[in-house]
């Protein structure tokens, strides 16, 4: 049975988070948002051999939808607000530090274009020469 590991994050909104997971390549390609369960209460992930763990997440992207033999891919609502992802040590072979920024990149940005049309304010979205998502705001045109 493989261990999971909290592992902390400042991501706090919700929706930005889903629109990011949906961004983000995952091993079976491309989330959609129907393969992301969301809880107001948390409920328990289960491992590969479809057992519940004692993990429990408001979050959750089930195995089937994580990768072969995969185990549940959970963020937990933490006191202060954020969201903890839990990711099994054997998932962390592909959904690693490295995928994890990623989705802090595609959180950021999704953070962004929230926060732009809330204001009303025109933005485009772009990559940079590293092929990495950036918001170009137009203010004052």
């Amino acid at each position: 049975m493989s261990h999971y590991n909290d592992i902390k994050t400042k991501i706090k909104n919700v929706e930005a988070l889903i629109a990011a997971l949906c961004r983000v390549k995952s091993r079976t390609g491309v989330w959609n948002r129907n393969q992301i369960e969301v809880h107001a209460t948390a409920q328990h992930l289960y491992g590969f051999e479809d057992r519940a763990r004692k993990q429990t997440a408001e979050i959750i992207i089930r195995r089937q939808h994580v990768g072969g033999a995969a185990n549940d891919i959970g963020f937990k609502k933490q006191t202060d607000g954020t969201y903890a992802a839990i990711i099994s040590d054997y998932d962390r072979k592909f959904y690693n530090t490295t995928w994890l920024q990623k989705v802090g990149t595609y959180y950021a940005v999704e953070c962004s274009k929230q926060t732009c049309e809330a204001k009303g304010l025109p933005y485009k979205e772009t990559v940079d020469e590293k092929n990495r998502p950036v918001i170009r705001i137009t203010v004052g045109a």
